[in-house]
Order: C-alpha cells, then sequence, then structure tokens
C-alpha cells in the first residue's frame, strides 16, 4: 500500500497524515495526537524508518532533527525525529522508546541523508546505537572523553574535582 495522494489543494494535513498513518502502520502505531499544530506519532523502534518513509513520502521532506530524552526513572531513552513538509508548513514528530540496557534503534539515514549527523550526536551524547548507520564516530567530543554527558545519571568532572560552593555569599 502506498499513500494518497495529497488532498486536492495541494496539501496533506495533520489528520490526513495520521489517517494515512494509521491505516499503514496499523497496531505500530502505538499513539498519535496533534499538539501545539504539530503531529506527534509514537512507534515502536523497529519502524522508525518505515513511519518517516511514509511521511516523506506524505510530502514531509525536510528532516529537521533528532535527539535523545532520557528516562532514567522509567529506564528507557526516547528517540525523537521531526520532519517538516515545506510546501504546507506542517510539522510531524515520530518518538520511540528504546531500553537503557541495550538502546538501539534502526538508522534512517537511507530515507533521510540529513539523519547522518543527527545521530552521530545522538549517538555520541547518549549512547544510543543507530544499528545499520555506516559512521558512527565522534563528532563533537575529544577521543579521551568517557560516558555519555547528555545522560541524567553523568557524573560532571567539575563536580567532583570542585564541589559547588551552594549558596551565594551574602556580605
Amino acid at each position: 500500500m502506498s499513500p494518497s495522494a495529497p488532498s486536492a489543494a495541494g496539501k496533506t494535513s495533520l489528520t490526513e497524515a495520521e489517517s494515512e498513518l494509521r491505516i499503514l502502520l496499523g497496531d505500530a502505531l502505538l499513539d498519535a495526537t496533534e499538539d501545539h499544530g504539530q503531529l506527534i506519532a509514537r512507534v515502536p523502534p523497529d519502524r522508525r524508518p518505515e513511519t518517516l518513509a511514509l511521511l516523506k513520502a506524505l510530502g514531509f521532506t525536510f528532516y529537521s532533527f533528532c535527539f535523545g530524552v532520557d528516562w532514567p526513572d522509567e529506564n528507557r531513552f526516547e528517540v525523537v525525529d521531526h520532519v517538516y513538509s515545506p510546501e504546507d508548513q506542517a510539522r510531524v514528530t515520530v518518538k520511540c522508546d528504546v531500553p537503557r540496557d541495550n538502546p538501539r534503534v534502526p538508522t534512517v539515514i537511507n530515507v533521510y541523508a540529513g539523519a547522518d549527523w543527527h545521530e552521530r550526536e545522538t549517538w555520541e551524547l547518549f549512547g544510543i546505537v543507530f544499528a545499520g548507520h555506516p559512521r558512527l564516530r565522534k563528532l563533537l567530543l575529544p577521543d579521551w572523553q568517557e560516558g555519555f554527558p547528555m545522560r541524567k545519571d553523568y557524573v560532571l568532572r567539575a563536580r567532583v574535582e570542585k564541589p559547588w560552593p551552594g549558596e551565594f555569599f551574602s556580605g
């Protein structure tokens, strides 16, 4: 099945995009809501490439960004992709949860080449592996850097070497 053509006005509304995702993904579309003028879709990690390919076919041709969110109390990370339709000025966010003990999700660089840098940055800062990515190597941090500084359990060296002074001098 392929996504339907845009509406007669030449635009795919967020409601139409949600309907297409519901039809084509079925139960794999775990949740879909509209918030702040954008569609937010939650899918399992293994359906991430398919979901983004469907959105691209629906006119969401600009890959804005990918990032991670650390939810240590829930023992998971969230991978968030944001795509945009320049013609419709519409935005869709795709979210998927990955476990902290094995944070892996398929790459989408074969769908959006622009995801390359964003996936590398998310891997480097959160430790989320993008399976199938051909160039997962450090982008921002020095080679000697250990750990993943965007994780909430990452220990800041400055806090270990020099304790936070606490209250300011009130003189």
